[in-house]
């Protein structure tokens, strides 16, 4: 109990001394920073959607779900860039999913290389910063 009066006490002088009030800040640390936040959704059918510079993970993710509908997952990522590619046989599918590569060409790349040889890219997306 000790430590966390202790801790609220500095969130409480960090505060004061950043802000001048006592009042707690806006925005949460990261998104203070500057994210640009993307999301890729996709499913083992190959319906694929993406969302890129939101100000948040949620709100990118949530844009990138309601795009690409039920049944899909997804992946975030901020600053960089993110792909999702697709390896079709008669008998499975098999997903390669990449995310924080500074490049689309190197998210692409990295993708393919997990769905495996003969597999192609679906879906790629890169923030602005």
């Amino acid at each position: 109990m000790k430590a966390r009066r202790f801790l609220t006490g500095l969130g409480i002088a960090a505060s004061l001394a950043t802000t001048g009030t006592l009042l707690p800040a806006a925005t949460a640390p990261a998104e203070a920073a500057g994210y640009n936040w993307g999301a890729i959704a996709w499913n083992y059918q190959g319906r694929t959607a993406y969302a890129v510079d939101y100000p948040s993970q949620a709100a990118a993710r949530n844009k990138a779900k309601r795009l690409c509908g039920a049944n899909c997952g997804y992946f975030t990522f901020y600053n960089s860039c993110g792909a999702v590619a697709y390896k079709f046989t008669s008998s499975r599918t098999r997903v390669g999913t990449a995310r924080g590569y500074a490049t689309a060409a190197a998210a692409k790349s990295a993708a393919r290389k997990k769905a495996g040889p003969g597999s192609r890219v679906r879906a790629w997306a890169c923030t602005t910063r």
